[in-house]
C-alpha cells in the first residue's frame, strides 16, 4: 500500500450581501476561483491564506480579519490527497484588486448564483452552503 501525499489549499470567500467577489481565471470557457492557494511546508490554513490574499490581490489581512469556515478532504489522484480550508473575510470593504494578471482575467462582485456553475466542485459546494443554510420541513 502506497502512502498517500497530503496537499492543502486555502481559500478565501468574501461576500457583500449577496454578492461574491472572484477570480475570472484565463481560460477558453469561462471559469471563476477565490482567492486562495496551496499552502508552503510549515503554514497553517491562516498563514497560507494571508500570503496567498497579499499575493493575488494586494491585501494584508491579519487572522483576525478572517473567520473559518469548513475544510473537506478528497482523493485528488491514486497517490495524493488534497485538503482545503475555506475561510470567511470579516471585511469585504478591503481594497481587493488583481496583483496575478498572468493567472487571472480579472478580480469582480458578481450575485453568488451566477457564480457558482463556473466554480469547480468543491468551491461551489461551499458557496452554496454559505448562502443556502439547511431548511426545515414543517
Amino acid at each position: 500500500m502506497k502512502i498517500k501525499k497530503h496537499k492543502q489549499k486555502s481559500r478565501l470567500i468574501v461576500y457583500q450581501g449577496d454578492e461574491l467577489l472572484v477570480f475570472q481565471k484565463i481560460s477558453n470557457r469561462l471559469e471563476y476561483g477565490l482567492i486562495g492557494g496551496f499552502l508552503k511546508k510549515g503554514e497553517t490554513p491562516e498563514k497560507g491564506l494571508i500570503r496567498e490574499t497579499y499575493e493575488e490581490t494586494g491585501v494584508q489581512l491579519s487572522e483576525q480579519d478572517m473567520d473559518y469556515y469548513d475544510s473537506l478532504t478528497l482523493d485528488w489522484d491514486e497517490n495524493q490527497k488534497l485538503s482545503k480550508h475555506y475561510f470567511v473575510c470579516k471585511n469585504a470593504d478591503k481594497s481587493f484588486s488583481l496583483s496575478e494578471p498572468d493567472k487571472f482575467a480579472k478580480i469582480t462582485w458578481i450575485y453568488w448564483k451566477d457564480a457558482l456553475k463556473y466554480f469547480g466542485k468543491s468551491d461551489r459546494k461551499m458557496v452554496k452552503s454559505l448562502f443556502k443554510p439547511c431548511k426545515i420541513n414543517y
